[in-house]
């Protein structure tokens, strides 16, 4: 299937599944981790190799580089993601890479004066400026962040606690933002210069969403709006980063204004089925909920 693709973000919810897929379809698969002691979980993979890259060192930015075909780029989310998006673009183009598959965001291109969205914007232009073939991918919310942020509490008390109010969103199962990803990645140069937006196949209010897990997994669970001040106390006591508590509570506004409730057909089209419904979701995900 061609030269091996360079993923970065590759212990991320996304990442991890874009190279359990890449390697399922016998794609070499070189993942990029900031440390040694950074696994993937993906790593007994077949046509898996492991690089460590880290962002502050030029140098490992050379050797993760080194005979790769293609770059899925994936940065966390930091105030110095444009930054760290443009070294990755920089070195791709001196290692003549082929294509950049870039995860976005929705909404990137709205010019919205919210920093998430910014900076995916922002390295997407450099993406544009370099020269090198691309394609963005912009999914919204994931349906996977109830397994991973809002389960603890769904498990021990029977709820989720967000500060969304009514607002309904597009959730989008991860494995189909890897799927179309994978597609962009080993396809012909169909999605070359393209921009997609990533969606689940209806829009659900939180309330919608506990409604369904309640109904999958046998208990009830409740949705509760929480206040912007409870949910800033909340995340700080995890201990996120102003930043990122900032951020978040931006991208719950756009949510309480409806910017999150499109649906796309997008995810069909590029793989010719349509998208994992929140159902199919909570039931492949049931035991994380009980």
């Amino acid at each position: 299937m061609g030269g091996t693709i360079l993923v970065t973000g590759a212990t991320g919810t996304v990442g991890s599944e874009i190279v359990k897929q890449l390697s399922s379809a016998g794609q070499k698969v070189r993942t990029a981790v900031h440390s040694a002691t950074r696994v993937p979980s993906n790593g007994k993979l077949k046509h898996v190799e492991r690089v460590i890259l880290d962002y502050n060192k030029p140098e490992t930015l050379v050797t993760a580089f080194e005979d790769i075909d293609k770059l899925f780029l994936l940065t966390s989310s930091s105030p110095k993601a444009a930054e760290f998006a443009g070294n990755l673009v920089k070195e791709a183009k001196k290692a003549r890479i082929r294509r950049i598959v870039k995860q976005s965001v929705m909404g990137a291109d709205s010019e919205l004066d919210v920093a998430h969205l910014r900076l995916h914007r922002q390295a997407e232009k450099m993406i544009e400026e370099s020269g090198i073939p691309f394609t963005f991918l912009r999914p919204n919310d994931f349906m996977q962040n109830f397994v991973n942020f809002y389960s603890p509490t769904i498990k021990s008390n029977n709820a989720l606690y967000l500060p969304a109010e009514d607002a309904k969103v597009s959730f989008v199962d991860v494995r189909d933002i890897a799927a179309t990803a994978v597609k962009a990645l080993t396809d012909d140069g169909r999605h070359i210069g393209k921009a997609y937006t990533i969606t689940g196949p209806e829009a659900l209010s939180y309330s919608r969403a506990a409604e369904i897990l309640s109904n999958v997994t046998g208990k009830k669970i409740s949705y509760v709006n929480v206040s912007e001040e409870d949910t800033r106390v909340g995340l700080k006591a995890m201990g996120w980063d102003d930043w990122l508590v900032n951020t978040t509570l931006q991208l719950f506004d756009l949510y309480r204004k409806g910017y999150a409730s499109r649906v796309s057909s997008e995810v069909e089209e590029i793989l010719g089925r349509r998208p994992t419904s929140f159902t199919q979701f909570a039931k492949d995900y049931a035991q994380a909920f009980r």
